[in-house]
């Protein structure tokens, strides 16, 4: 039952205190009035309790005169809290203002007695005709509070002076008084309510919190394990420890599908099989299946069933949702070291990169809760952010510290959206305590652990390279000789080794995506082919080695004469190609010109002997519209380079040019 205030006021204040609650919009307070005991026995509890709403877990009483001798409440009753008022008045306008009217000796009247007051005077004994005398001797003149509730109070209030002979005045106090001491004493009541939700929802779901720390600890085990097999079994391991069910398995998939190897009973393959989202509850009912995936790819398939707590299912469900990506992480960690060991043994790399490429890294976990900012690290997470395991106390503050300031901003950006997509996956640096800076890898996904608490999230934080009301749990992972070696892989999959330009293959590939940018987005590209002159006889004069050394000068040139957008690439032996986007031939043919010249001056130093000059031949293509691909393009730049050779070398020759010596060669 949800918790609700109850305040119970006399009934000549009760339009106020209505006012102020419907104003401040409180869905949770409630009004009752016990009717006006002016001058007359106080109220009792039997008398009080009628008044109450069936679902009031506290009540606040306000009056004075009216409470003496009320005493204790009766058992039954919900918790209580009297307040007592020094004047009643005092519920709709401060003591010195109340004060000021008595000591002028003014009898004070509030909207919802002046509405009655012809009946306020009978209950005190008078009829409206007689009641002067009496007002006269005790008062001098009539005070209305003017709360602003009672639309006619001016009609009523002169009816009232004339009735009994006193001039009469309005004070407008309006209801803010009313409102200002009603939040403050509804604001504490949200506050305990609140401080006793929290200790009761922490009892509720200590052993929930248990089971994700524990989880936590196991998975730090699990990610760092190389054989997939073993990763397999401690994933077992790690659900029969959570849920103890009767039937658990996992379903290995390869490639995102069931290899034909994997011995299975009927039932389990066609249930895992056939399993399209994150999970499904088993046939029986007592049971999921758990979609174990890694970048949308489904790596396995957890089957738990006949749960010994089938009650519970939705509570493991969610444990189990939350533990599914450092599980899929694990599995790929598992796959990655064995496809980077068989890469190791295909190319044999040095010893240095095999030790990079067969570290693993250590993992560590954390946890912060952001609504209370409370951080726990694992010893690990210590070392890897750069610090002595337990030596100080985490804060979000220290874990931003860490981060690389150009970084810090991206990354509170990443987990504000995580808490309301559910999800955060980037990378960013780090800077540790020695200046070194590391690159990471962070994954994260929200966990929900219950319909009426924050949702909390899981994730990772993966150390990657040296560059060249919510609950966050995640681990962290370094893993940085790795992705080292991979970025090397990258690196020599699209360079040339010998000139560091792009090789062919990457060169191409750049070429046909400038050309689907310009087909989509307009725009014009240009294309040298480039050949060395009499390169042939250079290697023969003074070897390969000064061949290599001429072929990697004239890369240098080019890359200082052109533009950082332009791509330089080497095609084969001494032939090269240049890619100019949003260049038209009339200004390639300018830079053209421009690198045949830079070309020509250039020469390689040798010891002993004088340098070697060289020059090049250049044919220059753009892209027309009618061209079906980069190698029709690619195709009349290689006859321009054909025809400027023909026509002496060192030369620069368009398609157009090639096309007319061909034609007046016919």
């Amino acid at each position: 039952m949800a918790a609700r205030l109850c305040l119970l006021c006399c009934q000549n204040f009760r339009p106020e205190v209505e006012a102020a609650v419907a104003a401040e919009g409180w869905a949770d307070v409630a009004v009752a009035a016990f009717p006006a005991r002016c001058g007359r026995p106080p109220v009792d509890w039997n008398e009080l309790h009628p008044l109450l709403a069936a679902d009031c877990t506290r009540v606040l009483i306000f009056g004075r005169s009216c409470l003496q001798g009320l005493g204790a409440p009766p058992a039954d009753w919900p918790p209580t809290r009297l307040h007592i008022q020094d004047e009643c008045f005092q519920l709709v306008a401060g003591p010195s203002l109340v004060a000021e009217a008595i000591g002028r000796d003014a009898y004070i009247v509030t909207p919802a007695w002046l509405a009655d007051w012809r009946g306020q005077l009978r209950q005190m004994g008078f009829e409206a005709e007689v009641a002067a005398p009496f007002f006269q001797e005790f008062a001098k003149e009539l005070v209305l509070l003017d709360t602003g509730v009672l639309p006619d109070a001016a009609a009523r209030l002169a009816e009232l002076a004339a009735a009994v002979g006193l001039p009469a005045s309005r004070l407008a106090v309006g209801i803010d008084y009313t409102r200002l001491l009603l939040a403050r004493l509804v604001a504490d009541w949200h506050r305990e309510e609140g401080e006793r939700q929290e200790r009761q929802e922490e009892e509720e779901h200590g052993r929930e919190r248990a089971d994700h720390l524990a989880a936590m600890d196991f998975l730090g085990r699990v990610a760092v394990l190389k054989d997939e097999p073993e990763t397999i079994a401690a994933i077992e391991d790690l659900f029969r420890m959570l849920f103890a069910p009767e039937i658990i398995h996992y379903v290995r998939f390869v490639d995102g599908a069931l290899p034909g190897d994997e011995a299975l009973p009927d039932d389990l393959a066609r249930q895992a099989g056939s399993l399209d989202r994150d999970w499904a509850w088993t046939e029986s009912g007592s049971g999921f299946l758990l979609r174990i995936a890694r970048g949308g790819e489904t790596l396995g398939v957890v089957v738990a069933d006949r749960f010994a707590f089938p009650q519970f299912r939705s509570r493991y469900l969610n444990l189990a949702l939350s533990v599914a990506g450092v599980c899929g992480l694990a599995i790929e960690n598992a796959r990655t070291y064995r496809r980077i060991r068989e890469a190791e043994e295909a190319l044999k790399r040095s010893e240095h990169s095999l030790k990079m490429a067969q570290a693993v890294a250590h993992v560590g976990h954390w946890e912060w809760d952001v609504d209370s900012g409370d951080m726990r690290w694992s010893d690990e997470t210590f070392r890897i952010l750069g610090y002595e395991p337990q030596a100080l106390i985490p804060s979000r503050d220290l874990f931003f510290q860490v981060i690389h300031p150009d970084d810090r901003a991206k990354v509170a950006g990443h987990i504000a959206q995580a808490r309301r997509d559910g999800a955060f996956d980037l990378e960013y640096r780090i800077i540790l305590a020695d200046g070194r800076v590391r690159v990471v890898h962070g994954l994260g996904e929200v966990v929900v652990t219950a319909a009426d608490r924050p949702p909390r999230m899981i994730g990772t934080l993966r150390e990657m390279a040296a560059p060249g009301p919510n609950e966050l749990l995640g681990v962290i992972q370094d893993i940085t000789d790795r992705k080292q070696l991979e970025w090397r892989l990258v690196q020599e999959a699209h360079t040339d080794a010998l000139t560091g330009c792009a090789n062919r293959r990457h060169f191409l590939e750049v070429a046909r995506q400038e050309l689907a940018r310009i087909r989509r987005y307009g725009g014009e590209l240009s294309v040298f082919m480039l050949d060395l002159d009499h390169f042939k006889a250079v290697n023969d004069r003074y070897g390969h080695h000064v061949g290599d050394l001429v072929l990697q000068r004239f890369v240098q040139v080019c890359l200082a004469t052109l533009r950082e957008e332009d791509v330089v690439g080497r095609l084969g032996g001494e032939e090269f190609a240049v890619l100019l986007p949003q260049t038209g031939q009339e200004e390639a043919l300018e830079v053209a010109e421009r690198l045949r010249r830079a070309v020509a001056t250039t020469e390689v130093p040798l010891e002993g002997q004088p340098p070697v000059r060289f020059t090049t031949s250049v044919g220059v293509a753009t892209v027309a519209p009618d061209d079906a691909g980069m190698d029709q393009v690619l195709g009349r730049a290689d006859q321009a380079v054909y025809a400027a050779k023909k026509a002496g070398r060192n030369q620069v020759a368009t398609a157009e040019m090639a096309a007319a010596a061909r034609r007046k060669g016919d």
